[in-house]
C-alpha cells in the first residue's frame, strides 16, 4: 500500500538512527567451519595450467606416434595442440560429423571418458593399413563405418589406451577399458550437459594428410586426484629418479665385492692354543660333506659345496643361505 512507504525524511532518521546505535540491526553470524560449495560453479576451481596433466599428454603424443608409425611403416606426427575446460555440451558441439565416439573407463577413476576420431583419420589409416598412398578422395557423410573400418578402429584404439595408460603411470597410474563405440553424440551422454569437462586436441599428421584425436575426460572423474595434476614436480621428480636409478644400478653393477667360503669353525682354551704346533690336527664343528656357507661382505648369502676346479681351491654355489 502507498501508506507502506517511507517518505524521504523518515529514510533520513531510519539511517541517523542506526548510525547513531538508537536502531537496532541484526548482526550477521560467523561462517562455523561451514563453506558454502556451489555445485554449477566447478569451471571455476580448474581453471589455470594443469603442468602433470600437460606432460602427461605429451608423453601420450610421442608414445602414440612410435606405435602407430611402427606399425603402419609410415611418417607419423602427434602433436598435443589445446588442453581447454568446457561444458560437456559445447564438447559435443565441437565434435565433428562423422567421427568414431569411442567411451572408455579409466580405472580406478570414477565414470566415463571419450576418445574421439574424425573420419579424416579413419579413412587415412584404412587406405594405409591396406596398401594406399593416401592420396585417394572419400566421402563419408550419409553412412555408417562398415565392420572393417570398425575393426580398424577397434585396433587403433586400442594401441592408443596402451599409450595413454604408459603416459598416465608416472603421475597416476590407470588401467584402461574399452566400452563401446557411437557415430551419434546423443548416445555418449557420460555426463550431464551442463557438466565440466577436460577436453584435449591432438593433431595426427600422417605423409600429407592431418586429422584430428579428440579426448573428453570429466571434471568429476579427476577431481578426487586434481593435486597431483596441478603439481608439476611430482612428474618431473620420477623422471629424474629413473634416470638416477639407472647410473645407481650400474655402479652397484661395477662396485668389487669380498667373498670368503668358511669351511668350518671350533672353539679352543687358551692352553690348547698355546700348544698348537706344526703338524696338530683342529677339529671343525663341520663334517667334509656337509655344505660350506659363504659370505658376502661378511653376510651370509649363499650354500656350497667345496672342491677343486682346473687345478684350484674352488667352491660351487648350491642355492641361497
Amino acid at each position: 500500500m502507498v501508506d507502506d512507504i517511507l517518505s524521504q525524511d523518515e529514510i533520513d532518521a531510519l539511517l541517523r538512527g542506526i548510525e547513531g546505535g538508537e536502531v537496532e540491526t541484526e548482526t550477521a553470524e560467523a561462517p562455523s567451519g561451514i563453506r558454502v560449495y556451489d555445485f554449477t560453479s566447478q569451471e571455476k576451481i580448474v581453471r589455470g595450467k594443469m603442468p602433470s596433466l600437460d606432460i602427461i599428454n605429451e608423453r601420450l603424443a610421442r608414445n602414440f606416434r612410435v606405435s602407430l608409425a611402427s606399425d603402419i611403416r609410415k611418417i607419423v606426427d602427434v602433436v598435443n595442440v589445446n588442453v581447454s575446460i568446457t561444458k560437456f555440451y559445447d564438447f559435443l558441439r565441437s565434435v565433428p560429423f562423422p567421427s568414431s565416439l569411442n567411451i572408455i573407463k579409466l580405472e580406478p577413476l570414477r565414470g566415463f571418458s571419450l576418445v574421439v576420431f574424425d573420419a579424416p583419420m579413419i579413412f587415412t589409416l584404412i587406405e594405409f593399413y591396406f596398401g594406399g598412398s593416401g592420396k585417394g578422395y572419400y566421402k563419408p557423410e550419409g553412412r555408417e563405418f562398415t565392420p572393417i573400418e570398425q575393426r580398424i578402429i577397434h585396433k587403433v584404439l586400442m594401441m592408443f589406451l596402451e599409450s595413454m595408460e604408459d603416459a598416465w603411470k608416472p603421475v597416476f597410474p590407470i588401467k584402461t577399458q574399452y566400452v563401446r563405440t557411437e557415430m551419434n553424440p546423443q548416445f555418449v551422454t557420460i555426463v550431464t550437459p551442463v557438466d565440466v569437462v577436460i577436453e584435449t586436441e591432438f593433431t595426427l599428421e600422417i605423409e600429407t594428410r592431418e586429422c584430428k584425436i579428440m579426448v573428453c575426460i570429466p571434471y568429476s572423474s579427476v577431481e578426487p586426484i586434481k593435486e597431483k595434476l596441478y603439481s608439476a614436480f611430482m612428474v618431473d621428480r620420477d623422471e629424474i629418479d629413473l634416470k638416477w636409478i639407472g647410473k645407481i644400478k650400474e655402479q652397484i653393477k661395477r662396485t668389487s665385492v669380498e667373498i670368503e667360503a668358511i669351511l668350518g669353525k671350533t672353539k679352543i682354551d687358551f692352553n690348547t692354543l698355546l700348544d698348537l704346533k706344526k703338524g696338530d690336527i683342529i677339529a671343525l664343528q663341520r663334517r667334509i660333506d656337509d655344505d660350506v656357507d659363504i659370505l658376502v661382505e661378511g653376510i651370509p648369502k649363499f650354500k656350497g659345496k667345496f672342491g677343486t676346479f682346473k687345478g684350484n681351491y674352488a667352491v660351487k654355489i648350491k642355492g641361497e643361505a
